[in-house]
C-alpha cells in the first residue's frame, strides 16, 4: 500500500466509521492495522498523534519519509 492510500484509509476510518474519535486516534489505529512496524517505531514518541491532534501533520510527514524504507 502506498502512503497516499494509507492517508485515504485513515480519512475513511475517521469520517465514515469513527467520527467520535480524534483524528490522531484514527491515524494511529489505521497505522497499527496496515503498518504495525511503523506503529511500533513511533508509538510513545513525539511522532505519536494518538493523544494530540495538533501533532497529526508532524506524524504524517514523518510517516511519509519512512513509508517506503521502513520494512
Amino acid at each position: 500500500m502506498k502512503f497516499e492510500q494509507f492517508v485515504q484509509q485513515a480519512d475513511i476510518f475517521y469520517n465514515d466509521n469513527h467520527p467520535h474519535m480524534r483524528y490522531g486516534q484514527s491515524v494511529m489505529n489505521v497505522l497499527y492495522q496496515i503498518r504495525p512496524d511503523l506503529y511500533e517505531k513511533i508509538k510513545g514518541t513525539d511522532f505519536d498523534c494518538f493523544y494530540d491532534d495538533s501533532t497529526v501533520a508532524l506524524t504524517l510527514n514523518n510517516l511519509e519519509t519512512r513509508w517506503e524504507t521502513a520494512y
